[in-house]
């Protein structure tokens, strides 16, 4: 009795099957790398804008809407005496 299926044939097919999958997960892992890479710049320069508003006391709306960006993105600096 022979099977229909060569379990080599199964084998290869899943081997085949996984390094797909690895393929796969490898470019999404590259893009989310260059998302997050993208995301620290943004951060970083938004950051620096926000302390560029606080030092020549900046218009207050642009403040507010500089910090509204960064906790949105969990990034807002330590809480600073907006007043020193």
């Amino acid at each position: 009795m022979k099977d229909e299926k060569c379990p080599s044939n199964d084998v290869r097919a899943g081997i085949t099957h996984l390094r797909a999958l690895r393929e796969e997960l490898c470019a999404q892992q590259s893009e989310r790398v260059a998302g997050f890479a993208v995301r620290d710049f943004v951060v970083c320069e938004l950051q620096t804008i926000h302390e560029q508003l606080l030092e020549e006391t900046g218009p207050d709306w642009c403040i507010e809407k500089v910090e509204h960006i960064l906790k949105s993105l969990i990034a807002m600096p330590a809480d600073e005496d907006k007043n020193a």
